[in-house]
């Protein structure tokens, strides 16, 4: 796809105008010299123009942004696919399994962040979406620990959160799995 065909795209999509049959996209060979996209309808440009201020982030908030923000939401909570960090994710540190499995789920292992940082923005992450769920003698996570859960891939990541959540109603934490489900198959938690 060429810069100007995804342009126009991004101005179809964000100024909810259609095309009309006489109308057409740039051709993929179309060169973009002097194409243009009307910049009323680029995002940038209407957070300017309405006068829209985005909050500075930075530190651990800003690693959450750049790093699950895209899947789970600005507010740690998304589409039914993905599981909802909100009121949940604290859950899972009443044990040394479900804390290990915070870590262990493939973006977070892999996240290009030192293990400090990524200490750091689990905690940040903890308490700003699920507080109110950490045990009251929470331990935040440490460079230590992250670097030592790190070190353990998951075989299946639903076979896991299954048994970690398993885990969390024997203890008494929650009282059904239900309360982790998400997608659309009330059987997937």
């Amino acid at each position: 796809m060429t810069r100007s065909m995804a342009s126009a795209l991004l101005a179809i999509f964000f100024s909810g105008a259609a095309i009309s049959a006489s109308e057409s996209l740039p051709s993929a060979d179309a060169g973009t010299a002097h194409e243009s996209v009307d910049p009323a309808s680029v995002p940038d440009v209407l957070v300017r123009r309405n006068g829209t201020v985005l909050p500075r982030v930075s530190g651990a908030a800003e690693d959450y942004a750049r790093h699950c923000q895209g899947c789970h939401g600005h507010l740690g909570d998304s589409v039914v696919e993905v599981p909802r960090l909100k009121g949940r994710v604290g859950l899972f540190t009443h044990s040394a399994e479900g804390r290990a499995y915070i870590v262990q789920v493939p973006n977070v292992l892999q996240a290009h962040l030192s293990d400090a940082r990524l200490a750091a923005l689990l905690n940040w992450m903890l308490r700003e979406y699920s507080g109110a769920e950490l045990p009251g003698a929470f331990m935040p996570y440490t460079e230590a620990e992250v670097a030592l859960a790190r070190t353990h891939r998951l075989g299946s990541v639903i076979d896991r959160r299954r048994e970690v959540i398993d885990g969390l109603v024997r203890l008494g934490v929650v009282t059904s799995p239900e309360l982790f489900t998400f997608a659309t198959d009330p059987a997937r938690y």
